[in-house]
């Protein structure tokens, strides 16, 4: 089945993830496009970015939502105008969607050593010696990048930097004490984050491992929380 799986990470926000193994041609049977999600289709060039384009509005479908129900502000940011939030991302293979009642971010990311070329541009402390070492390594800065692209597509703050912006803390392994980033990552874990730019804002974290991808979502945390 193209749709892999649902999760519930918070209360009545529900996570939608899709295998995406179909044809192009496959994958515009499942469903219609507005005229203004053809458009954008239209002018897409890559054949991954349109099928990843496309299994986004089946997963609206999986959702009960249609492609009429989306709508996107001048930054690009989605919306739903059944007054629900959502939150769009896809990599290479995979596609996922989150839908709840409050301010959501989600972000999906291939796990590929490739991240540890760029580590330092988002994440402070990163020396080259990293690039050699185990998968476990990669896990990690994939988990810390999901994280804040997931706070960055939520509080879609302009002039929002990776680096020194968003912070994250008390990352743990689920069901153990928070701590710093683990030396061996488990399929799920949590951690805090905030946003010092500005009006300070926090956020929760919960990211999973499936197949060869890490899932990252974010919400909102009150601060005393």
């Amino acid at each position: 089945m193209p749709l892999l799986r649902t999760i519930n990470p918070w209360p009545e926000a529900t996570v939608y993830l899709w295998d995406i193994s179909e044809t192009l041609d496959q994958l515009l049977a499942l469903g219609t496009m507005t005229h203004q999600s053809k458009l954008r289709f239209d002018a897409m060039k890559s054949q991954v970015h349109r099928k990843g384009f496309l299994s986004v509005r089946a997963l609206l479908h999986c959702a009960n939502l249609t492609d009429n129900d989306l709508y996107y502000d001048a930054f690009g940011k989605p919306y739903l105008h059944t007054g629900q939030f959502i939150s769009i991302s896809h990599s290479h293979q995979r596609s996922a969607i989150i839908v709840s009642p409050y301010p959501v971010g989600i972000d999906i990311e291939l796990r590929r050593p490739k991240i540890l070329r760029i580590a330092h541009k988002f994440c402070p402390g990163i020396s080259p010696e990293l690039r050699a070492i185990t998968l476990e390594t990669v896990d990690q800065y994939t988990y810390v990048w999901t994280a804040k692209e997931s706070i960055y597509k939520m509080a879609a703050t302009p002039g929002l930097g990776f680096l020194r912006d968003i912070e994250l803390s008390q990352w743990r392994a689920e069901g153990q004490v928070p701590t710093g980033l683990p030396t061996e990552m488990s399929p799920v874990v949590q951690a805090k984050g905030k946003i010092t730019k500005g009006q300070e804002r926090h956020f929760i974290y919960q990211g999973f491992i499936t197949d060869e991808y890490v899932c990252g979502m974010t919400k909102d945390l009150a601060p005393q929380n």
